[in-house]
């Protein structure tokens, strides 16, 4: 039996084997007395690198008969990993000798062959990387991945599912136009999350149920921005969210109906700077009066088309705190006088920006009052039918001044040239057709509230 008669049941597509190997099929084989399949041992000092002494029967060497390639019936061929692992001497000689190369070989007596293979040769077990990462790696890596698949890899391994606990992963949560079921609100507040938007959601009663964190009274609720915008959601589960949260900042309730025990809940939040009324339900002086009297670092305020009463408005004008800064009262209608904003400019005189549109009230007495505003920045009135256009020249008073809606119609176009003439280039009119004031969005953006994002 030649050399290269052993070496083709391995060797089978020799054309695409490596240089070195294909070599070894070129030549002559070496059928002299001194070559490697003779019994005579062949007396050399050096061994191949990382080799040791081989010894090997030539009756116990695979042959072409005994190869698959070789069979007229058809057979059906393992091809798995464990399959193709050598798990016998004679395979595994076979393999040997067809990886290494000629000269090797040749310095290798036959006998000692069997004394390099001292154990049956294993697939090795697969390396579970996650193993060796740290927490704080796996962490980063699941902030990545949207919160409804952080549920099905909790179930991996308890690893996981300690780490998929991590209030880390919960800062930030999207959940606008859902639907909650009883329950679910609590289980999210449990999460521990910062930032929040729920905005045109549905979420049923019994908000908070007894099988969850939040439930317990001394839990402390780290929710610090909140956007209930449009939110469909009993005045008992507002209340009952509201008692829960102490540390808000912004907080979003437009279009959704309040009333005196839900602002009484809200104003524990003493830290409270935005907050978004518009278009609500429900504002009573009662309400007001625990809200206002407790939350005295409100910045922003928008109560646009709340449909106050005459008290409400006189309270709100004399009682908001002097850190108001934007302020919209929209909507009062024939409500909101002239005594009203002398009070509210009275009151905040440092307002940068103030929305008095549709209050079809005031007159040029309110201008020459606003007019006092040296921060103001931005002024809106629209549809204030008895303000004449010569009173709003008066305005050029205010050196910071660089926004003026007059939307309406009711200057025509020769008078909003004479405004825009006597108020200068530095003021835009009419760029804005809606208030921002508050508001956690503006525009199409829904990845953010208040400039702050809600997915990670």
């Amino acid at each position: 039996m030649s050399c290269q008669n052993v070496l083709k049941p391995i060797d089978v597509n020799i054309d695409y084997s490596p240089p070195a190997k294909r070599a070894r099929f070129d030549d002559e084989p070496d059928v002299s007395p001194k070559s490697l399949w003779s019994n005579e041992k062949l007396c050399l000092g050096e061994y191949g690198p990382g080799i040791g002494r081989l010894d090997c029967d030539l009756d116990e060497v695979t042959t072409d008969e005994d190869t698959i390639f070789s069979r007229t019936e058809s057979v059906s061929i393992d091809v798995s990993c464990a399959s193709l692992t050598p798990n016998t001497k004679e395979k595994q000689l076979t393999v040997l000798e067809s990886v290494l190369s000629r000269d090797t070989l040749e310095k290798i007596v036959v006998e000692d062959k069997s004394e390099v293979i001292t154990k049956p040769i294993r697939p090795s077990n697969r390396t579970s990387y996650f193993d060796i990462l740290s927490d704080e790696v796996i962490l980063h890596i699941l902030k990545w991945l949207p919160k409804s698949y952080l549920s099905d890899i909790a179930l991996v391994c308890r690893r996981f599912y300690r780490l998929t606990q991590d209030e880390s992963l919960w800062t930030r949560m999207d959940l606008g136009n859902k639907h909650f079921r009883p329950g679910d609100l609590g289980k999210i507040l449990s999460r521990q999350v910062v930032v929040l938007r729920m905005a045109k959601s549905k979420i049923m009663d019994n908000v908070i149920m007894p099988n969850c964190k939040a439930y317990s009274p001394d839990f402390q609720v780290r929710l610090l921005y909140l956007d209930l915008s449009m939110v469909h959601i009993s005045l008992e589960g507002l209340t009952t969210l509201f008692s829960k949260c102490k540390r808000l900042r912004k907080l979003s309730l437009e279009n959704v109906p309040v009333n005196d025990e839900v602002l009484l809940a809200l104003s524990s939040n003493r830290d409270i700077e935005v907050i978004n009324f518009a278009m609500c339900t429900g504002i009573q002086q009662t309400g007001l009066k625990h809200l206002l009297g407790n939350c005295k670092k409100i910045r922003e305020l928008n109560l646009g088309w709340t449909y106050l009463n005459q008290d409400s408005i006189q309270y709100i004008c004399e009682s908001l705190p002097s850190t108001v800064d934007r302020l919209n009262m929209s909507g009062c209608r024939k409500l909101l006088l002239d005594k009203h904003v002398q009070s509210l400019v009275a009151r905040c005189p440092r307002l940068r920006e103030l929305d008095l549109s549709d209050c079809t009230s005031i007159t040029g007495d309110s201008i020459t009052e606003i007019s006092s505003l040296d921060e103001l920045n931005f002024l809106a009135l629209s549809r204030c039918y008895t303000i004449s256009y010569k009173m709003l020249v008066r305005l050029k008073k205010l050196k910071n001044l660089s926004y003026l809606d007059i939307h309406g119609g009711y200057i025509d176009a020769d008078e909003l040239k004479t405004v825009q003439y006597d108020l200068g280039h530095r003021v835009q009119i009419n760029k804005f057709r809606f208030s921002s004031v508050a508001r956690p969005t503006v525009g199409m953006r829904k990845s953010s509230i208040w400039n702050i994002r809600v997915r990670d």
